[in-house]
């Protein structure tokens, strides 16, 4: 699997996020879209941009015959 660039909104001060976007436009619409929210007059809504990831990959197994 490739990687793939993706953005996340963010509401500060909010526990997670979860949904992804696949372009800054459509993140910076729905950022728009919260910050406009009654509840969300004066706070802060950030786009994230995903720069790398990491990861392990699962340790071979080893057989040892008796």
């Amino acid at each position: 699997m490739s990687p793939v660039k993706f953005f996340m909104v963010w509401l500060a001060d909010s526990p997670t996020t979860s949904k992804r976007h696949p372009t800054r436009e459509g993140a910076e619409r729905e950022a728009d879209r919260i910050a406009r929210l009654p509840n969300n007059i004066g706070r802060k809504v950030y786009v994230l941009e995903s720069m790398d990831y990491r990861f392990v990959e699962a340790a071979p197994l080893t057989r040892i015959e008796l």
